[in-house]
């Protein structure tokens, strides 16, 4: 194939783009001239055409070395600023191809993004010459009607520009409606502005899809952007175009395990083993369905699976089974604190297998601003949590809005998938805003790398949207780990923790790989976004059945709790006990959950469960509450600075690690030593002892908020300063 017979090929995909055969040779050209962007996307349309052809465009594929100035692969196109160094490079050889092949059109596609990431770029085509001349080139060649304009819009809202993509895509949906994805990209970027109501209706204009894999990836957005009961819906319309296809029936049992509907999501995972006995996934999410995710058989198998097999193919996953091991209770803390030394290491190894030479144990440099003429310190966070209620959200938050930007250059690389209200207030925080989720490590790392940064924090630590790799491979300096888990990560690129001398006193710092650096008060602050009114006071003490309750998820249930919650209740016969959590939706649940006390003893009418409901109608039933109950080992978090903030006396039982001291830890910042138990026995007897008091005198809600506020557990701006005064120093000292 000559040079002129390629832009043919182009051409004549313009008359059949479904041709695999021409999307083959296509393939073939761009590898042999090392093409790596320009290959894979060949590959990707020919195995759309011709499922058949995986194989032989796999198999092209690996032909292909890596290259200068094709590095770092497609993922360079996202970058929000120009951190690639082969940017340049790149638009010099595009320049050169294009200008052989005029009709190339993957060309031109790549050539416009360069143009709008070169230095002084922009995405106005009115203001950027060279953007104009190749979009206009592009849309001249490109194979299906809209395809440069869908790219682009793809391009520029995962790098954080959603009004740019807006503007890409107002033209391809006017010239071809019918194609869904755009629309789906369309409703992503409305949500990212926060136009609700045009989002919705482009979600509904791309769930007029009948293609399966498509409804998939919108039903997946869909859950991602809180609209779970549209996501049922589409998940549901796929298993009936595919009703006998055990991915689309896993999924949709999926979906409804993670929105609390348990016996739909058990049916589906049993017909999915009807079809395919040996399916792993399904295997594992129906034991977690019946074992609450957490027993001790499951976990027992987790470790045995990575005892033999390491991180790498052991059914589970290393952190899944390090979050695992914090709900057990017959663990000890030491235990605990091995194992996450054993599988981070082991978890390093893997990273280093996986990016050789990039994997680094170096240590931190000392008073590196201080060398650089004392310039702000420039702190990066990663997350991909802040959004919506979730815990990280509701602390980091209020940090991010209390930071001093005169000392502090704020960095944020947002690794989620959810924008909404809350993610545009932490973005407005930022002095740079990281659009990231769509980066593997390498590309982070390089983009954490560029921005030069002081301080690396993580805010995930073993959570699910943890990237831990970036960290393996030392992004700063200084990497600390804060907020998101209630453990030492046992990675040992992590130079400190963040907690308190509560949660990590230090004479547990053996518990711990990291160093550890202590908060006055609480390694928490609670600094509610939202007003959460208290009802007015009772004037008489409890009447009738005093209420004791827990707004936990169900997980933290252990069985020491549930045989605790009995004594509670044996030991203060006139009082129930209210358990609320979203999977008590399901009556399935309920019943398994209630037979676990009977099993202790407790007569079943004086248990009352409770489903999900809406975060704010959630704090108003703590008015229903008279005392929270904490449970263990695995303490309440949010949920019991909620109780707190709604004027609820709390009891905790304090444990022997950082994720059973969360409650010593907020009830001694606050005031309340006596609310905090050393033992069983104390606990029951601190219960009662409450419900004495409750029923003996009318007891104030408000008293106690106000008595919180007065705390450092309610003072944002203290609390903001001691993080920043832990960053200093831990750049100072290395």
């Amino acid at each position: 194939m000559n040079t002129h017979t390629l832009t043919q090929t182009w051409q004549a995909l313009k008359q059949t783009p479904a041709l695999a055969d021409l999307w083959m040779a296509l393939l073939q050209r761009y590898v042999r001239r090392a093409l790596p962007w320009h290959a894979r996307y060949a590959a990707t349309q020919a195995q759309r055409c011709d499922a058949r052809l995986a194989s032989q465009a796999q198999g092209l594929l690996a032909q292909l070395t890596p290259a200068e100035p094709w590095v770092g692969g497609e993922q360079v196109l996202l970058q929000v600023a120009p951190v690639w160094p082969g940017l340049a490079q790149a638009t010099e050889v595009l320049q050169a191809l294009v200008a052989v092949d005029p009709g190339d059109w993957l060309s031109w596609l790549y050539l416009a993004r360069c143009c709008e990431l070169a230095p002084q770029g922009t995405d106005n085509a009115a203001t950027n010459p060279a953007l104009r001349e190749a979009v206009l080139q592009a849309l001249a060649a490109e194979p299906l009607l809209g395809e440069t304009g869908h790219w682009l819009a793809v391009w520029r809202l995962r790098s954080g520009n959603p009004a740019g993509a807006l503007a890409a895509l107002q033209a391809v949906l006017n010239q071809s409606p019918q194609r869904h994805g755009s629309w789906l990209l369309q409703a992503e970027a409305h949500m990212q502005l926060g136009h609700t109501p045009a989002a919705e209706a482009a979600f509904a204009k791309a769930g007029e899809s009948q293609n399966p894999g498509f409804l998939g990836l919108l039903a997946d957005v869909l859950f991602f952007n809180n609209y779970w009961e549209q996501a049922l819906q589409v998940r549901e319309a796929v298993v009936q175009l595919q009703p006998n296809h055990a991915g689309a029936l896993l999924a949709l049992g999926q979906l409804q395990s993670k929105v609390w509907l348990s016996q739909q999501a058990e049916d589906n995972f049993l017909r999915v083993l009807a079809m395919e006995p040996h399916n792993t996934q399904a295997q594992v999410a129906l034991d977690d369905l019946r074992s609450s995710g957490v027993s001790r058989p499951q976990f027992d198998r987790a470790l045995a699976a990575f005892e033999a097999h390491g991180v790498r193919n052991n059914g589970l996953g290393a952190a899944r089974l390090l979050m695992q091991s914090l709900y057990q209770d017959h663990l000890s803390a030491a235990f605990v604190a091995q194992l996450h030394r054993r599988v981070g290491d082991a978890m390093l190894a893997d990273f280093e297998q996986t990016y050789p030479h990039l994997v680094q144990d170096n240590p931190p440099v000392p008073g590196l601003p201080l060398a650089q003429g004392g310039r702000r310190l420039r702190v990066g966070y990663v997350s991909g949590d802040l959004h919506r209620q979730h815990p990280v959200n509701l602390f980091m938050l209020p940090v991010l809005q209390q930071h001093d930007h005169s000392r502090f250059e704020v960095f944020i690389y947002h690794v989620g998938t959810m924008h909404d209200g809350y993610t545009r207030q932490a973005r407005a925080c930022a002095d740079h805003w990281r659009e990231a989720h769509k980066l593997d490590d390498l590309a982070l790392h390089a983009m954490v790398q560029a921005d030069q940064l002081d301080v690396l924090v993580d805010l995930a630590g073993h959570t699910s949207t943890h990237r831990l790799g970036v960290f393996a491979m030392r992004g700063a300096p200084v990497q600390m780990t804060y907020l998101g888990y209630p453990h030492s990560t046992g990675l040992r690129c992590f130079d400190w923790l963040i907690g308190d001398a509560v949660v990590a006193p230090p004479e547990h710092d053996a518990l711990f790989v990291e160093r550890v650096a202590r908060l006055p008060g609480s390694v928490f602050c609670w600094a509610p976004v939202d007003q959460d009114p208290l009802q007015a006071d009772a004037t008489q003490p409890v009447q009738g059945p005093l209420v004791f309750g827990s707004f936990n998820n169900l997980l933290k249930l252990s069985d020491t709790t549930v045989a605790l919650w009995a004594q509670v209740l044996a030991a203060v016969p006139d009082s129930v006990l209210l358990v609320k959590a979203p999977v008590l939706r399901d009556d399935a649940v309920q019943a398994t959950t209630r037979a676990r006390f009977v099993a202790q003893g407790v007569d079943p009418q004086r248990l009352q469960f409770r489903g999900p409901t809406e975060l704010s109608e959630m704090m108003q039933e703590y008015h229903d509450v008279h005392i929270a109950l904490d449970p263990t080992p695995y303490n309440g978090g949010t949920t019991s600075l909620q109780a707190l903030w709604m004027g609820c006396p709390m009891v905790t039982l304090e444990g022997a690690n950082f994720v059973s001291r969360m409650g010593a830890s907020f009830l001694r910042a606050i005031g309340h030593d006596a609310w905090v138990a050393h033992d069983a026995q104390d606990y029951v007897r601190i219960a009662a002892a409450l419900a004495q008091q409750l029923r003996g005198q009318a007891w104030s809600r408000h008293a106690l908020r106000s008595h919180m506020l007065a705390s450092p557990v309610c003072d944002i701006a203290a609390h903001t300063r001691h993080i920043e005064a832990v960053y200093e120093h831990a750049v100072m000292q290395g």
